[in-house]
């Protein structure tokens, strides 16, 4: 017997053609409704962004640290060069296994990756004489993503940085899934994102469904905000993939709850 079966999971994860947690979920027996509290859209072209690319041979770095940070950074440097390449003097670093799927997936391979899980781990290991002094790094980011990586770097270089990405409130929601919470018809509500939890409470707020939510997230990040609002959740994932995580809803469900 699949080990979720029967188990109602609501996913806050905006939504997408390649998701590994709902996937996962899917395949050990969850069934997953999708409630979206976030969109990812690529970020438009400007004047930064156009020089940034059509230059790219002169950088010695480019560091990612999110799968939507690879696929929008790789979208626009197509719109701007007509080509995916990327020079071979170009050095890529990466953290966690998802993102680093995605650069390979976009036809480069990464010539350093993480051991780590946050962007505190990546700047560590960066830091530790592999980026040369005074070496010119790209940071292709979303709009909301944290400075660390921009500012840990500033004592050996100074990087650019680039939001390739938007991060962007969901304003319709569904009011059934909102009653079904209300109601307790569901077992868990995962998190992935700050944002996505924030514009969760906003909208729950809004809806005068304020009570305990049984919730499961990925990452401090996450997790410190959740407890911020008075409420702690049952599942925290330290790694940032949809198979560990999916793996860890399941350890909860089937010894730990």
């Amino acid at each position: 017997m699949k080990p979720l079966i029967n188990q109602v999971i609501i996913s806050t994860r905006p939504l997408s053609a390649d998701d590994t947690l709902h996937d996962n979920l899917i395949q050990k027996g969850a069934t997953v409704i999708e409630f979206p509290m976030i969109e990812i859209v690529t970020a438009r072209l400007n004047e930064k962004i156009k020089l940034a690319l059509q230059a790219i041979y002169l950088y010695d770095w480019i560091i990612f640290t999110s799968k939507n940070g690879v696929s929008n950074f790789f979208k626009l440097l197509e719109k701007i060069r007509c080509s995916k390449d990327i020079p071979p003097t170009v050095k890529i670093a990466t953290i966690g296994n998802t993102t680093t799927e995605e650069v390979r997936k976009n036809g480069a391979e990464p010539f350093f990756v993480s051991s780590g899980t946050t962007s505190a781990d990546l700047l560590k290991e960066l830091s530790d004489g592999r980026i040369k002094f005074n070496e010119l790094v790209l940071l292709p980011l979303g709009n909301l993503a944290k400075d660390t990586l921009e500012k840990g770097l500033t004592d050996l270089t100074n990087p650019t940085r680039l939001n390739v990405y938007e991060t962007l409130e969901t304003k319709i929601v569904s009011p059934e899934i909102i009653e079904r919470i209300r109601q307790d018809n569901y077992d868990l509500i995962v998190f992935t994102s700050t944002s996505g939890f924030i514009n969760f409470m906003k909208i729950m707020k809004k809806n005068f469904c304020m009570k305990e939510f049984r919730m499961a997230c990925i990452g401090s990040s996450t997790e410190k905000e959740i407890l911020l609002n008075g409420y702690k959740p049952l599942v925290v994932s330290a790694k940032p993939d949809g198979l560990s995580f999916a793996n860890e809803i399941e350890k909860y469900f089937t010894i730990g709850h």
